[in-house]
């Protein structure tokens, strides 16, 4: 940002804070609606019904006690693997319809098939959830009008809006989602919290990933007084000082000092741009102790006189990418390790 034509990294950073804060309040705004919208918690703790009849279409999860119930001779699996069976229920020229586990209802004998169930069952207690007519429900009532020499329409007209559903009860499903979204909203609250942090005091953004925070209030300071001198090349909104490669886009602000540099390249990679695809490249720096810094979102053009600027200073820093350029920098920063490890003090041994 510019205050009267004076270029000031503390104003751009407060703007690239207020901008963050943008998304952590959109996401926890939809986030926390969700909370309310997925019915979590009647998952948590289903209703408990008292009888099949007492249920309502508004119901969600459901903790149901039938009474009595006959089977329908219709089973369905999921998708794995699990059965159900569909019984039904009526009272006073109405007809409900429940999915319910095999495991719950599987007849016991020794001379019955694996995959038989009881007729009849009284005082059953299950978990489910309360649905609208699905495909495979809509497929039974075909095949069990058929059986009664009814119409799909007649056993339609007696029939309850909803299904008492436990094959749609996935109560791990949900709660992984729950535990999902108030992870997101933990980490949206931490980042709205941080740009904020950021917003009052300036100093605490990271301009420079392999300073400390005492280290970076000095390196932002300094590099405003070499922007303040006016003696820098500028690209876009890429500064090139006398000591310092300070970048102010909209995204980021990054301050590296060349004094620590030993390489800089390009690498380019595929993106979309506003319906064509594009190539964007960003900038890496290798700094003398193998740290890696990379400005991200550059343009072709951009990069290349970004670091033929880099090239020109009074420094010697490798430009572009090799294998031979590689080998280079990995033999200084093998000569920068080795050099501080003779300057260690040697650890004293008592005998």
């Amino acid at each position: 940002m510019e205050t009267e034509g004076r270029i000031v990294i503390l104003d751009h950073i407060k703007n690239i804070c207020k901008r963050r804060c943008i998304i952590p309040v959109v996401a926890i705004v939809i986030l926390v609606a969700l909370l309310f919208i997925v019915p979590f918690f009647s998952l948590l703790s289903p209703k408990k019904v008292d009888g099949i009849f007492n249920v309502k279409s508004s119901d969600s999860f459901i903790e149901i006690s039938t009474k009595q119930m006959k089977y329908t001779g219709y089973d369905v699996k999921n998708g794995l693997g699990t059965k159900f069976s569909y019984y039904y229920a009526l009272k006073d020229g109405k007809c409900a319809f429940a999915l319910i586990p095999h495991d719950l209802v599987k007849a016991e004998g020794k001379d019955l098939p694996d995959d038989a169930v009881k007729e009849e069952l009284k005082d059953l207690t299950f978990k489910a959830k309360v649905i609208k007519p699905n495909s495979s429900y809509k497929k039974m009532i075909e095949l069990f009008a058929n059986d009664l020499n009814w119409s799909e329409d007649e056993l339609n007209s007696i029939s309850t809006g909803w299904i008492v559903s436990s094959a749609n009860y996935h109560p791990y499903r949900y709660l992984f989602s729950l535990i999902l979204i108030i992870a997101l909203i933990g980490f949206a609250i931490f980042r709205l919290v941080t740009a904020i942090k950021s917003y009052k005091d300036p100093y605490r953004f990271e301009v420079c990933s392999y300073l400390s925070k005492e280290e970076s209030r000095e390196l932002i300071d300094e590099a405003q007084d070499e922007l303040d001198s006016e003696n820098y090349l500028q690209i876009n909104a890429t500064y090139i000082t006398e000591n310092y490669y300070i970048d102010l886009d909209t995204s980021g602000a990054f301050i590296i000092p060349l004094k620590d540099v030993i390489w800089v390249f390009r690498l380019g990679r595929r993106g979309v741009d506003i319906g064509k695809h594009s190539l964007t490249y960003t900038i890496n720096f290798i700094t003398r102790d193998g740290e890696v810094v990379k400005v991200p979102r550059k343009s072709s053009d951009e990069a290349m006189a970004i670091i033929k600027s880099i090239k020109a200073t009074e420094y010697e820093i490798i430009t572009g990418h090799s294998d031979e350029k590689m080998r280079m920098a990995a033999a200084i920063i093998r000569g920068r390790e080795e050099e501080n490890a003779e300057t260690q003090p040697e650890e004293k041994t008592e005998e």
